[in-house]
């Protein structure tokens, strides 16, 4: 099942990367829950919830970076249907125009086939930690 998972969160990713947010909508639980930690971002509660939990990510994202992208993705089959991806966020600021290049890691839990859990890591490493994997 783990390399399905891979596949789930390959795919969700990628939909997101396109901004094809319908795609990531569909390959997320109605309970879905994203924990962010990027606070640059985040203005209130970091904690974004449901099916559109992405698109209203999205926005924020939108409104805080002239442009952005994820490079150089890693995936890692973690334990407990976890999967862990390893990326390099790109942006540039909006107010700022500062540059970013930054390695960050995400930790994903699918179940039954769709994404239902997601947190984000400053460090790559803890996001391996999450999924029960170590570097």
């Amino acid at each position: 099942m783990s390399q399905e998972n891979v596949r789930v969160v390959r795919e969700a990713i990628e939909a997101f990367d396109r901004r094809d947010l319908k795609a990531v909508a569909d390959a997320s639980h109605d309970d879905f829950e994203f924990v962010s930690v990027f606070r640059a971002v985040d203005r209130d509660d970091a904690t974004y919830r449901g099916r559109n939990a992405l698109e209203t990510y999205n926005a924020v994202m939108e409104e805080t970076w002239e442009e952005w992208r994820l490079d150089d993705r890693e995936y890692f089959e973690g334990e407990d249907d976890g999967v862990a991806c390893v990326m390099t966020l790109v942006g540039r600021g909006r107010q700022s125009g500062a540059v970013v290049e930054r390695r960050i890691g995400v930790a994903y839990r699918v179940r039954d086939g769709k994404l239902w859990r997601m947190r984000s890591y400053l460090d790559p490493v803890e996001a391996l930690e999450a999924v029960g994997l170590s570097e």
